[in-house]
């Protein structure tokens, strides 16, 4: 849908220019420009949100996201200078162009610094012996993606052992609590800042479950090295940079084979990456090596929510981000794509009109001819506590001449799962259908009417500004005629009598 909305436009990493929309002075909304009106003060727009799909068709890494992010128009600069806003020290940024089976990325590398007489090098678990010496220590093949600074976060040194520019030493064993400290303490942005805290929040989570440690003690060895801390950090700032709202992502591919530790032998994905991807959409792979990396789960999982239906989505851009090594016939590549939705968000499709929001919901369906009313009262009951937005039945005829009744579930796509499980416990049906539809209603607020029988509160719908709905708070008025004994429909008489005043 179209609409002609004042719009300051800007352009980004060469995409279309996208706008805020003003209408009579107020903001509105993000669009992409689509034309322009003849007086050249109009543009027609539409509103959409801007998202990014992680394509893991050959598994994700922190490195990768990185260069796919460079790849797609982020500035190395300005990764250098957000990343100066931490106290980290003896490392550069690395970031070179190049090809993996027809396909063009970068590959981007953290390089960790020598002291003063040593060797510059990438930081390469692939190029060292992992031989380690704490009771979680343990080894990788990482001939896979052999990134410069693969994230195992798994607790383990290299056999090369590196004191370097950062106070703490690029790979000091931190705890989860002084790497918080250390990004709190930093001038990055609000935004940057709260992002990475959660991706490392859930890393810590995942390795301290795997390893029966408490949560804030727990000591990551790479992840607490400078390379580690740049990947997540980085990422954040380039998701910033993009100025993405939405994350999707594929199926991440794990990869096969084992990882060997120093107690045992485990099968791919590693410990903690099996941690973090629980309940995330996954697929195995045929290649035998470790395709995802833990900081790569991540940082996926932290950002996506794999129940919520994908949209219809205007791609206008993709980049790729390339391992170290090369796998015959497959390119080793992570792809993000980077465009805007037309169906997730406030504004989904709609005409461009202010006071209405539109959102993406699930209708659940059900028939069923089997259950007494105190079940489906029941229910109904549980299934509002749960959460849902709407329920109700309807009286139907079944099969076989039976009267039945038709069961209706409203529902966010997050709570689709839970209310469907719910519906199959508690009532007698064997199936359900579900409807994935778009809601318009209008804009909301309440205010409080103060009564001689006491305050009533009073639902107002907006459009466009204008007041157009009003209506007294059912749950207050039921109170008040059961403490004074006066009839509900007389009080809801007297409140709308005072109901002229919230006219503005």
């Amino acid at each position: 849908m179209i609409a002609e909305i004042e719009l300051v436009c800007f352009q980004v990493a060469g995409l279309r220019p996208v706008c805020l929309g003003l209408e009579r002075g107020r903001e509105f909304g993000i669009g992409i420009v689509i034309g322009q009106s003849s007086n050249g003060h109009f543009i027609q727009w539409r509103v959409m949100k801007k998202v990014l799909y992680f394509d893991a068709f050959n598994g994700v890494s922190g490195d990768m996201i990185l260069g796919a992010l460079i790849n797609l128009g982020v500035p190395l600069s300005h990764l250098e200078a957000e990343l100066g806003k931490i106290h980290l020290h003896g490392y550069k940024l690395v970031a070179d162009p190049i090809e993996r089976e027809g396909l063009f990325g970068i590959n981007f590398q953290v390089v960790i610094e020598p002291e003063e007489g040593g060797h510059d090098h990438p930081h390469d678990p692939a190029d060292h012996d992992h031989s380690h010496g704490s009771g979680h220590d343990h080894h990788h093949d990482h001939s896979h993606h052999a990134h410069p600074h693969n994230h195992h976060h798994h607790h383990h040194d290299h056999g090369d052992h590196h004191s370097h520019g950062d106070s703490a030493g690029p790979h000091v064993h931190r705890t989860y609590a002084q790497i918080r400290k250390l990004i709190e303490e930093s001038h990055l942005e609000a935004g940057v800042k709260e992002l990475s805290l959660q991706i490392f929040e859930n890393l810590a989570k995942a390795e301290a479950k795997v390893h029966q440690s408490d949560l804030e003690t727990v000591h990551f060895h790479e992840v607490g090295g400078v390379d580690a801390i740049v990947d997540i950090v980085g990422a954040a700032i380039g998701f910033d940079y993009l100025g993405i709202e939405k994350f999707y992502s594929s199926p991440l591919t794990l990869g096969s084979g084992t990882v060997t530790f120093s107690h045992g032998t485990w099968p791919v994905p590693a410990p903690a990456t099996a941690e973090l991807i629980r309940g995330f959409p996954t697929r195995l792979g045929e290649v035998e090596k470790e395709m995802t990396t833990p900081t790569g789960a991540a940082i996926v999982t932290t950002l996506v929510d794999s129940r919520e239906p994908s949209p219809v989505v205007e791609w206008e851009s993709s980049g790729f981000g390339a391992g170290d090594r090369e796998i015959p016939g497959i390119p080793n590549m992570l792809r993000l794509m980077l465009g805007f939705s037309h169906n997730s968000g406030s504004r989904s499709g709609i005409e461009a009109i202010e006071g209405i929001n539109a959102e993406q919901l699930v209708l659940l369906e059900a028939n069923i001819d089997d259950m007494d009313g105190e079940t489906a009262g029941h229910f109904l009951h549980l299934a509002m506590e749960a959460g849902a937005l709407d329920v109700f039945f309807l009286p139907a005829q079944m099969k076989k001449n039976r009267p039945g009744m038709f069961l209706s579930v409203l529902a966010t796509p997050s709570d689709v799962q839970r209310m469907a499980e719910l519906i199959f416990r508690e009532t007698t049906t064997l199936g359900v259908r579900l409807n994935r539809i778009e809601r318009w209603s209008l804009s909301r607020e309440t205010r409080t009417v103060e009564t001689e029988f006491g305050p009533v509160r009073v639902k107002i719908g907006k459009l466009r500004g204008k007041l157009v709905n009003l209506a007294p708070e059912y749950e207050d008025l039921r109170k008040i005629a059961r403490e004074t004994g006066v009839p509900l429909k007389t009080l809801r008489r007297h409140v709308e009598t005072k109901l002229d005043g919230l006219e503005s």
